[in-house]
């Protein structure tokens, strides 16, 4: 069993690099969608976390159906003390890697089922990703990354790595900080012992967020 964090967005901050779809209902009905894929195709838990304050009150049916496996952690991170540091932050990936650590530390599922923690931006849903994980033993290994070790769409760790893939601090080799998560993501899981890595999956033509174009294979 894994604990998949998918992360979400509604109200952009145009300070934000790389950052095309800045609509926010386009974002909450390609969201919807996803995450509505990932209840009923998948019995997987399903930890959305939402770091704009957007509360996904369209799927407090779906709170009640699943419950057990299914839940919303809704922040804004402008009014979260600890995360004062991004205010002026330019990197998404910095905000994603801030929401993701709120999650692991405050779902109630998550912390009652230390599975291997799988992150995948919430605007995919992979039809085959469960019958395909179920092939293996993820606690074999420490982490998980993409077939290109360039994307970061989805990321994992083992329950013990999660402080060593998913460290806020975003720092190079060198400690000096880098604001491109994808290439932060590449260097830590190059430092583990047993990475699993996905072969890849094709989807549905999904909308990306920070150019214009779509996404077909992940």
């Amino acid at each position: 069993m894994s604990n998949i964090i998918l992360t979400t967005t509604v109200y952009t901050k145009l300070n934000k690099e790389f950052l095309y779809q800045t609509n926010s209902q386009e974002r909450v009905d390609i969201y919807l969608k996803s995450i509505r894929q990932w209840l009923t195709k998948t019995k997987l838990n399903i930890i959305v976390v939402e770091n704009s304050g957007y509360r996904f009150e369209e799927l407090d049916d779906e709170r009640e159906e699943y419950r057990g496996r299914f839940e919303v952690i809704s922040f804004n991170e402008d009014d979260i003390d600890e995360a004062d540091y991004l205010i002026d932050n330019t990197s998404k990936g910095a905000s994603e890697m801030f929401a993701i650590h709120y999650a692991f530390y405050n779902s109630t599922i998550i912390q009652a089922n230390r599975f291997f923690i799988i992150k995948i931006t919430g605007r995919y849903f992979i039809p085959d990703f469960e019958e395909y994980l179920n092939q293996y033993n993820l606690d074999d290994y420490d982490c998980l990354r993409q077939n290109d070790s360039s994307m970061c769409e989805i990321v994992g760790s083992n329950y013990n790595a999660f402080e060593h893939i998913f460290n806020l601090q975003l720092l190079t080799e060198t400690n000096e900080y880098y604001g491109h998560v994808e290439d932060i993501w590449k260097y830590r899981i190059s430092k583990c012992n047993h990475i699993f890595v996905l072969r890849t999956f094709y989807i549905e033509p999904t909308r990306r967020g920070g150019w214009d174009g779509f996404c077909y294979c992940l």
